[in-house]
């Protein structure tokens, strides 16, 4: 639930991380290019064709330079056609010293990843204010406004936002506030978010993050193997968290071998300053979690599969091997046992229902989403931002096989929300049942939720219908075969 992803790679602020013998810096990446503010698995950014990384929040990210104009005669950076940092386009010029930082980090980046580059990747300085006007464009150009507006309905009667909330608003503030730097696919170039503060090493990491997708777009096209189905929105979520945890791999690695340890503690204390952002702070769980679970949960699925495999297995994650669900990336195990979604329909009662109902909104919630919505409010215990979590019941949705929600409404008013959850044994079928049978009083209108016994190959499921009144909810309940 939330909005979709067209190809954005962003980053956000940074929390710390342990590696043998090494202090590492993680600076949590917000991706919205190749991932997507996603459906239901609500607002994982997915921009057309962008991939961003995000740093910071507009007042403390590390990404930002004056804007002198070039040197008459000065070289052009290797990431440039004409000035540095604007590639035959009208833009702002770059300090030639600091270009020369930039180019200096791209050219590090290869050797670290593995993959040498194909085509020069022009890049160049924008202000916040751009960045969040380019963000909604990209938005709307793949998610129409009136499924985002289906999709945050949604979310509020699931208990998942708040009544009063706007989604279109949290998610420009939240990734409006936090992105420090993207690629775009589209324009195979990424973009730095100006900011008043020395450019540092800090930045130098966000560089190596966008520059890694670039690579990654060269050679494994982010923009054609994406998921774009928008009722996906899991899957999404998935394949985004392998793309982010490879590049936040990968500029961490290039951050042990190119910082020091001094300019390491620096970078360190920088994102260690960011941490208690108060829009960060204020964000529901359903939004924060998906901006900060590519660039944690994803790092660690990819670490794992580096320490065994090392980027060949890595880069099987980008083409052959896609994660199909935030469950295999929340549990690699899963991932290496290739065990898959169960993928199923859930068939259309439109004309069951009669006149005047529509089917709003349809999407695969997933695991991730899921453990929000099994929390029922409650938070995490405190932990390093950026690090895994490990929410409050997030047990009782760890059998997760698939599930598919519908949403349908009337012009008069009425509406009812049809969720259908399957479970890997009895066992996870009975202890989700029990979870979700206590929430029943938290959602909006009216709910119920009934069991469905394995037959045949069919697996257990359960199914939870949410209305708008008890009349509905009988109503949907018939047009679903259920029993009276």
């Amino acid at each position: 639930m939330g909005w979709h992803n067209a190809g954005v790679r962003i980053a956000t602020i940074g929390s710390p991380a342990n590696r043998p013998g090494v202090w590492a810096v993680i600076l949590i990446l917000l991706s919205a290019g190749c991932v997507s503010i996603s459906p239901i698995p609500t607002a994982s950014p997915r921009a057309t064709g962008v991939q961003p990384s995000a740093t910071a929040p507009a007042t403390s990210g590390p990404i930002q330079t004056a804007q002198p104009t070039n040197t008459p005669g000065a070289p052009p950076s290797p990431g440039s056609t004409a000035t540095p940092g604007v590639p035959g386009t009208p833009g702002p010029s770059i300090d030639p010293a600091l270009a020369q930082q930039i180019d200096a980090v791209l050219a590090q980046v290869p050797a670290v990843r593995e993959l040498e580059p194909l085509a020069d990747v022009p890049y160049e300085f924008i202000s916040r204010e751009q960045f969040r006007e380019d963000l909604i464009e990209l938005q709307f150009e793949e998610v129409p406004e009136e499924r985002l507006r289906a999709e945050e309905r949604a979310l509020k009667r699931l208990n998942l936002l708040p009544d009063d909330s706007d989604l279109l608003q949290l998610l420009v503030d939240l990734y409006g506030g936090q992105v420090a730097a993207f690629y775009r696919p589209d324009t195979k170039r990424f973009y730095i978010i100006e900011r008043d503060e020395p450019f540092g090493p800090g930045d130098k990491i966000i560089v190596a993050h966008e520059y890694a997708h670039a690579l990654q777009d060269q050679h494994f096209d982010l923009e054609d193997t994406r998921v774009k189905d928008l009722s996906e929105g899991d899957a999404a979520l998935g394949q985004l968290g392998a793309i982010e945890g490879d590049a936040t791999l990968t500029m961490q690695l290039w951050m042990l071998e190119h910082l020091t340890f001094q300019e390491q503690i620096e970078a360190l204390l920088e994102s260690m300053g960011q941490l208690n952002d108060p829009t960060l702070a204020s964000m529901p769980p359903v939004l924060r979690r998906q901006l900060e679970f590519p660039y944690a949960e994803g790092f660690s699925f990819i670490q794992e599969l580096y320490n065994s495999g090392g980027f060949d297995a890595v880069n099987a994650t980008l083409t052959d091997a896609v994660p199909a669900s935030t469950e295999q990336i929340l549990h690699p195990e899963k991932y290496l046992a290739n065990e898959l979604p169960v993928a199923w329909s859930l068939d259309d009662r439109t004309t069951v229902l009669g006149d005047g109902w529509t089917r709003t909104y349809e999407q695969t919630v997933g695991e991730l989403i899921m453990q929000i919505w099994a929390a029922g409010g409650e938070s995490p215990p405190e932990t390093i931002p950026g690090l895994p979590v490990e929410w409050p019941h997030a047990e009782t949705v760890a059998g997760w096989g698939y599930d598919r929600l519908h949403m349908y409404e009337h012009p008069d008013g009425r509406w009812a929300i049809v969720w259908r959850t399957q479970w890997d044994t009895l066992e996870d079928q009975a202890e989700y049942g029990q979870r979700a049978q206590a929430l029943l009083g938290t959602l909006d209108g009216v709910a119920q939720i009934r069991p469905w016994p394995p037959s045949g190959d069919t697996a257990p499921m359960e199914e939870l219908i949410v209305a708008s009144e008890e009349a509905t909810l009988g109503e949907v309940a018939l047009a679903f075969e259920w029993p009276t």
